[in-house]
C-alpha cells in the first residue's frame, strides 16, 4: 500500500453550511483516509448564509479544520449579527460590480497566511468561489507543492453570475489560463466543463479528469411513503427552475376533475428564492420545506413517489443531485431540457422510468402526471435501478485518491 500523503483542501464552503458546496468536500474528506490520503481542510470563519446543515460535521469529526478571518461579505454581514442570508435582486448589480472573480477575493491573504505554515504533500482547492484557486496558485507557487483543482462549476461560463464588461472577462480569462497551466491535475464534475477547458487549454487535456457528484448510500434510510400522490423536487429554486409551468399542468388536471386536489401534493425540499416561493404558494396543492439537512432531505425526498427535477439552463446548468435522483429509484419527471443533465437523460436511456418535457410543454407534462398518479392509485408506480452504481462517494473519493498518489 502506498504511503499516507497529507493533502492541503481549501474550500469556502463548509460545515455548518449546507447545500452542494460543502457537500463535495465533506465527503471526499470523510473517505480519502480509506485511500491513504489525510486532509487538512483550510476553510473560513462562520459566515452568514441561507443553508445550515449542522448534521454533515458528523461524517467528518476526524479532520482537521484550520478556520481564517476573512473580509468578504457574508463573514461582514456575519460579524454585524446576521446569521441567515437571503439573497435579494436588488443586491445582484452589488455582487456583479465585485466579481473579480467573485466577492469572496478578500479571503485570499488570510487563507494564503494560514496555508503557508501548514505541511502538507499537495493542495487540493474547490471551487466556486473561484478566488480560492488564487490562494491556491500562490500557495502553489511558495511551496512547490502539486496543485489539484476541482471544478465544481465552469469558471468563464459559469452561469449564476456571468462576468459582464472587459474588464471582468479579462481578469477571469487571464485567472483561467494562469492556474491551469499551474495545476499538476484538474478535476471537473462534469464531462461539458472538461470540454470547454480542452477547447481553450488543449495542451491540458491529459491532466483533466472527470470525477461527478455522486451519492452516498449511507444517506439513504428506508422511509415509510407518503400516503398522497407526492411530486417532489429537490434542491435550489431560482430563475432557471422556476417550477410555474409543471405546477400549472398538475393545476389543470385537479380543474378538469382528473385529479383530486386532497390527494396531490408538490414538494420543494430545499432553499427557494423569494420571488418563487411566491409562485409556489399560489397553489393550494404545495408544500415548502425549506433547506433541510441532507440525510433529512433526501428521507423526505425517498418517501415521496415521482421525483421532478426542472431546469431551463444551458449545459453549464448541471443539477448537482442526479445521482442522488437516480439512487432513490423513483420515476423522473424532467420539466426542461438542458445539456446539462445529460448523466440522468443518459439513464433515461438504459431504462431508468423517466421522462423529458419541453419547458413549456404543460398538456404533455398532463398527460404524463396523470399517467403516473393512476399507477400510484392502483399500486403500479415503477421503480428504478441506478444504471451508476460505481459513482458513490467512497468509489468517486478512490478516484480522486489515486490521482493524489499518482501526484
Amino acid at each position: 500500500m502506498k504511503g499516507t500523503k497529507r493533502l492541503l483542501v481549501i474550500t469556502y464552503y463548509w460545515p455548518p453550511c449546507g447545500g452542494p458546496g460543502a457537500l463535495r468536500p465533506v465527503k471526499f474528506a470523510k473517505y480519502l483516509p480509506q485511500f491513504g490520503v489525510e486532509p487538512v481542510v483550510l476553510t473560513r470563519k462562520m459566515i452568514a448564509y441561507h443553508s445550515r446543515d449542522e448534521q454533515l460535521e458528523h461524517d467528518i469529526k476526524h479532520v482537521k479544520v484550520i478556520a481564517t478571518e476573512s473580509l468578504d461579505p457574508a463573514r461582514m454581514l456575519y460579524l454585524l449579527g446576521m446569521r441567515q442570508y437571503h439573497p435579494r435582486p436588488w443586491q445582484k448589480p452589488i455582487k456583479q460590480a465585485m466579481n473579480f472573480p467573485d466577492n469572496k477575493l478578500a479571503w485570499l491573504p488570510f487563507s494564503y497566511c494560514a496555508g503557508i505554515h501548514r505541511t502538507y504533500d499537495s493542495i487540493f482547492v474547490t471551487a466556486p468561489p473561484f478566488s480560492a484557486f488564487l490562494t491556491g496558485y500562490y500557495l502553489a507557487r511558495r511551496t512547490g507543492k502539486p496543485l489539484v483543482l476541482d471544478f465544481r462549476d465552469a469558471w468563464l461560463e459559469f452561469p449564476f453570475l456571468p462576468y459582464t464588461g472587459r474588464a471582468q472577462k479579462a481578469f477571469a480569462t487571464q485567472w483561467e489560463k494562469k492556474v491551469i497551466n499551474a495545476a499538476s491535475c484538474i478535476v471537473t464534475v462534469d464531462d461539458n466543463i472538461k470540454q470547454a477547458l480542452v477547447h481553450r487549454y488543449p495542451n491540458a487535456a491529459q491532466k483533466i479528469s472527470v470525477i461527478p457528484n455522486g451519492y452516498d448510500p449511507d444517506d439513504f434510510v428506508p422511509e415509510n411513503k407518503a400516503s398522497t400522490f407526492t411530486l417532489t423536487h429537490l434542491g435550489t429554486v431560482r430563475e432557471e427552475r422556476n417550477p410555474e409551468p409543471a405546477l400549472r399542468a398538475v393545476q389543470c388536471l385537479i380543474a378538469s376533475n382528473r385529479m383530486r386536489s386532497d390527494d396531490v401534493q408538490v414538494q420543494f425540499i430545499g432553499y427557494v428564492e423569494q420571488p418563487y416561493e411566491r409562485i409556489i404558494k399560489r397553489y393550494p396543492f404545495t408544500a415548502i420545506t425549506g433547506y433541510l439537512s441532507h440525510r433529512h432531505a433526501l428521507r423526505l425526498f425517498s418517501a415521496g413517489h415521482v421525483g421532478l427535477l426542472i431546469t431551463t439552463g444551458s449545459k453549464y446548468f448541471f443539477p448537482s443531485r442526479q445521482n442522488e435522483y437516480l439512487a432513490s429509484g423513483l420515476p423522473i419527471l424532467v420539466c426542461g431540457t438542458s445539456k446539462g443533465c445529460h448523466l440522468i437523460e443518459d439513464a433515461f436511456k438504459k431504462g431508468y422510468p423517466g421522462w423529458v418535457y419541453d419547458y413549456d410543454d404543460i398538456k404533455g407534462m398532463q398527460t404524463k402526471i396523470l399517467t403516473l398518479y393512476e399507477d400510484f392509485k392502483n399500486n403500479r408506480l415503477q421503480k428504478g435501478e441506478t444504471p451508476y452504481k460505481e459513482f458513490t462517494r467512497k468509489n468517486l473519493t478512490g478516484k480522486l485518491a489515486e490521482l493524489i498518489h499518482n501526484l
